[in-house]
């Protein structure tokens, strides 16, 4: 109560003429008077007199609705606490049927609820109902119970399960609080009671307020989203929906030169060939007079038949686009070659897809080892301060941002497979197949990724003796791994098929004598740090990831060892390659399908700086990742303008070009383009 002169009495006779039902011992009225300045404490204690175990307790100063109730529930002697606010909106005759449900359900904790029925109540404003049942969907979401009526006043409760939850909400979050905190344990057994309602306007006394509403939304936000790990939910909807509208306002699907294009043409090929013009041999595409668009870049092969340069594999994750997209040329009448937007637009899709795929698993990935603020930042610097970025929105089409889900997904998978979180789930075949079903699509996008198998075989590895213990279980566990391979090499069947059709070899390595590998003299020291494509200079924070496997080997990391074999041995074969520099694109591209190990390293990173004793690293660690990540920012905008060129930079240029969001006058006469024919003989790389 809080002056409630004119409604103080009414309520208390009320009170006098419920009848309690008859499982009800003995009931006790505690008024408590949050300070009243009108004679409220006097009207109580006269109308109070002579009921059997009612008494008036008065604070001495005005706390609120949530330090009342507390100082009441301090001084009762009863099993079970029943909340009445002494305004009168709630009629104390629905009390006898809150009690009923209580006891013949045997609950802890009843909600009286307004809406439950839909049933509108005069006088109620539009604003309140409205912003109420948003929470109270809201709060139904988070707890996974049926509540629709969040912020009733009518609580009934245990005084057991009231005294456990420790409730420290003093004004009007203490309903919010209250029904969070008895919730979110799922032992809480509860349910909402309907009740009738007489909303009272601000002139007739309403004391919650616009302010006091913006309070409780704020309080349903904290309590809702606490333990959550809302922070990186957040983060992740924020990137897919930046990217999305990026991607709308954009429209490179109009763009008759764009999407579809460089090696994605290759990627691609197989789709038309397939499902339009029924002929995978290509022989179509000579002389091709027909009236739909075509692009094609066939290789010779052994036979002299036509033979797609890469795998199929990207072609068989954009299938299902695909064919939405054959759907929509249909309907709307366009191009029906497989070339026209409809097509393009739906890659572009798949590319937005593939990433939201990639960053749930990383999500999931960063939040078994680091905080939801470390997660949060990680994810929206990998993002936006990478090239990952460019390779979603601008050139999605090319391989890396799939390669990137398909990892993040084995990464996590693998450590479910060897117990992440200490609870090893028993080895399963549809887990096995699960693994070996993404190793092989892995595997037919990029074959050189079939080193992330060593993340499978290392993960939680951290002695000698848990070496020979993986050992053992891997070889204890043959037939699982026997399936995996199988598996994985059925992802392969069809393009085994399609390579003995066209070249009469079951294996055939589809690039050709003037493209391989040097792994006598990987470029390793020009592939991180040159001027024209270092990974250091065009990924800065890559510095940071690479910093981070120190921190994993000080945290004994279960990923440190897989960290510390694979990242070395994926910087050798990637700059092994003639092309090193990987032709023309923003930084090194092939790194992208392996940022989830790289992300793994820079949340441990952050996550060690945050937990550490030394007060000078947080400050420092947290400023390094920033600038890192920042300067990744403003060079994908130097890149869209131009002030990054695609294969020529020089010390000059980047130097010219640093701090510049566009291109000076003179930048193009300090490019100088690499020979790609000297690399090709392994000369001048």
């Amino acid at each position: 109560m809080y002056n409630e002169a004119g409604t103080i009495a009414v309520t208390m006779k009320r009170l006098r003429d419920t009848v309690m039902p008859d499982f009800v011992r003995q009931v006790e009225v505690i008024i408590v008077d949050d300070c009243s300045t009108d004679n409220s404490g006097k009207i109580a204690e006269q109308s109070s007199a002579g009921m059997p175990g009612a008494r008036v307790i008065r604070l001495p100063a005005n706390s609120g609705k949530g330090a009342a109730v507390a100082a009441g529930v301090r001084e009762a002697k009863g099993e079970v606490i029943v909340i009445q606010d002494a305004d009168l909106e709630l009629d104390p005759a629905d009390i006898p049927a809150l009690l009923s449900n209580m006891n013949s359900q045997n609950l802890d904790l009843v909600s009286g609820t307004r809406f439950a029925d839909r049933k509108k109540h005069p006088g109620h404003a539009t604003a309140a109902v409205t912003l109420n049942r948003l929470l109270s969907w809201f709060a139904a979401r988070m707890t996974g119970r049926r509540i629709t009526d969040l912020t009733c006043g009518y609580k009934l409760i245990t005084k057991e399960l009231f005294q456990k939850l420790n409730l420290r909400e003093s004004g009007f979050g203490f309903e919010t609080e209250l029904m969070y905190r008895a919730l979110n344990n799922s032992q809480t057994k509860f349910a909402e009671e309907p009740v009738s309602y007489s909303p009272r306007r601000k002139s007739e006394g309403k004391k919650i307020g616009i302010t006091d509403g913006l309070g409780i939304t704020a309080k349903v936000l904290r309590y809702g989203l606490a333990g959550k790990n809302w922070a990186s939910a957040l983060a992740l909807a924020l990137i897919i929906t930046l990217l999305t509208a990026t991607m709308l306002s954009e429209k490179h699907w109009n763009d008759e030169k764009r999407v579809i294009e460089w090696d994605a043409i290759s990627y691609y090929a197989y789709l038309p060939a397939a499902f339009i013009y029924h002929d995978l041999s290509l022989s179509f595409a000579d002389n091709y007079q027909g009236k739909n668009k075509l692009l094609v870049w066939p290789d010779r092969g052994p036979q002299g038949k036509y033979v797609i340069k890469t795998t199929m594999g990207l072609s068989l994750l954009w299938t299902p686009f695909f064919l939405a997209g054959q759907a929509v040329a249909h309907l709307s009448g366009t191009d029906t070659g497989g070339y026209s937007p409809p097509y393009k637009f739906f890659l572009l899709l798949s590319a937005l897809f593939f990433l939201t795929v990639g960053l749930i698993y990383l999500r999931k990935i960063l939040l078994a080892h680091a905080s939801d603020t470390a997660t949060a930042s990680v994810l929206a610097a990998f993002v936006i301060g990478t090239n990952l970025f460019w390779y979603t929105l601008y050139q999605g089409t090319m391989s890396h941002v799939y390669s990137f889900a398909l990892i993040s997904a084995f990464v996590w998978y693998s450590m479910i497979w060897h117990g992440y979180n200490s609870i090893r789930p028993a080895p399963s075949i549809p887990s096995a197949l699960r693994l070996g079903l993404l190793l092989g699509l892995i595997t037919l996008i990029r074959p050189t990724n079939i080193i992330i198998v060593l993340f499978f075989i290392l993960y939680g590895v951290t002695s000698g003796q848990s070496m020979r213990s993986r050992t053992r279980e891997l070889a204890l566990g043959y037939r699982y791994m026997a399936i995996m391979a199988l598996a994985a090499l059925i992802v392969w069947v069809p393009q085994m098929l399609y390579w003995k059709e066209m070249t009469g070899q079951w294996l055939y390595f589809s690039y050709g004598s003037d493209e391989r590998f040097f792994f006598d003299d990987p470029a390793i020291i020009k592939g991180l740090f040159s001027w024209r494509k270092g990974l250091f200079l065009y990924t800065p924070l890559m510095i940071f990831a690479f910093a981070g496997i120190i921190s994993l080997w000080i945290r004994r990391s279960p990923h440190v060892l897989a960290m510390t074999l694979f990242v070395p041995l994926n910087i050798y074969i990637i700059f092994s390659w003639w092309c090193w520099w990987y032709g023309g694109g923003f930084g090194q591209r092939a790194f992208i399908d392996s940022y989830v190990l790289m992300a793994i390293a820079a949340a441990s990173l952050l996550s060690h700086a945050m937990t550490t004793g030394k007060s000078w690293l947080k400050p420092a660690v947290l400023a390094a990742f920033i600038l890192l990540a920042s300067l990744g920012v403003i060079q994908n905008i130097q890149y869209y303008n131009g002030a990054i060129h695609w294969d020529s930079m020089t010390r000059e240029a980047y130097l010219d070009s640093f701090g510049r969001l566009k291109p000076s006058a003179r930048f193009h006469d300090l490019l100088e383009a690499p020979d790609y024919e000297k690399a090709r003989e392994g000369l001048n790389r």
